[in-house]
């Protein structure tokens, strides 16, 4: 899809991988409108964007989408300033297992109400003109993190959500295509402040290999772009990472009658888990090859695709497609 003159709503955008997103797609030939509750954060940004790509291609709201009538204030400001939104994207979130209840709030339950509102806006069955909502979840969405367990909760529900949404059997009808993302940590200030507050057991995870996982803002953005300019994106889960950018789907595995099961039983998740590791392994020397050996380079062509040939489904829901394991 091209991102050429289309209107785009974000949550989160005054920094971080929100703000890497808004320059993005602005560089791209979008238009923007942006909240986020840091004000200072938000004017600033917006700011140095306006200088970069024209004071009518963004504009800055400050608003704290928890707080409903005023999410849908900014919404309502969204439209008149950009005629339409094409691009809803619910970026907003917070990483603190002790400030949980707010942690719930603002990565699910207000992801669901923009999800919502901004279906009613586009929907073509409802006189809208079509769209696309991109919901952000995270690598933490995709397995079991024990040192964000209530994080990763909220994330796992973003992830079943937006899929859930995605299999609508009108989903032609109302003209919307949802799409997930699915970042690994990232080095921004949401992770890279992190404490044995903000997290639990973080001893567990050595300061080194913390270091190793966090991926450069430029790896997600390219995982992003990538997601969002996808001819068809509907039910699409994008990993993106500073060494892949695949996508994913989630399987119920079944496991037995008794518990703890026992080893012998777990022979196929076992292998599927070593073949996963290879795969992995693999991955990272072709990208280090590729790009000179830095560790932190973005993804090259170890692109997959969406969807794939033979799981296209005419004119209902697309199914989700792992094309490799969960890491």
């Amino acid at each position: 899809m091209s991102l050429k003159t289309k209107n785009v709503f974000l949550t989160g955008g005054a920094q971080g991988l929100g703000r890497s997103y808004i320059d993005a797609l602005l560089a791209a030939g979008a238009r923007a409108f942006f909240i986020d509750i840091n004000a200072t954060a938000g004017e600033k940004t917006e700011k140095e964007l306006k200088e970069k790509y024209g004071k009518e291609s963004v504009k800055f709201q400050v608003a704290d989408c928890t707080n409903f009538p005023m999410f849908e204030e900014a919404f309502t400001a969204a439209v008149n300033f950009l005629g339409y939104v094409d691009l809803m994207v619910n970026n907003a979130g917070l990483m603190n297992e002790s400030k949980y209840e707010e942690m719930i709030d603002l990565n699910f339950r207000t992801l669901v109400k923009g999800s919502f509102m901004a279906a009613e806006h586009m929907r073509k069955d409802k006189g809208g003109k079509g769209g696309r909502i991109i919901n952000i979840s995270s690598m933490a969405g995709l397995e079991d993190i024990m040192i964000v367990p209530v994080y990763s909760a909220t994330k796992h529900a973003v992830r079943a959500f937006t899929s859930g949404l995605a299999m609508a059997p009108d989903i032609q009808q109302q003209g919307i295509e949802y799409g997930i993302l699915c970042p690994s940590p990232a080095a921004t200030d949401m992770f890279m402040d992190i404490d044995d507050i903000k997290v639990r057991h973080l001893d567990s995870y050595p300061q080194h290999v913390r270091k190793a996982m966090m991926a450069p803002v430029e790896c997600i953005q390219k995982g992003f772009m990538k997601l969002v300019s996808l001819d068809q994106m509907n039910g699409a889960i994008l990993y993106a990472s500073h060494t892949e950018l695949t996508f994913r789907k989630m399987d119920n595995v079944n496991l037995g009658e008794t518990w703890p099961v026992k080893q012998e039983d777990c022979s196929t998740s076992a292998s599927k888990k070593l073949e996963m590791l290879l795969r992995h392994i693999e991955v990272i020397i072709q990208t280090r090859t590729s790009r000179g050996g830095h560790s932190n380079s973005c993804p090259g062509n170890v692109w997959t695709v969406w969807p794939t040939p033979e799981l296209k489904t005419g004119n209902g829901p697309l199914p989700l497609l792992i094309l490799n394991g969960n890491r």
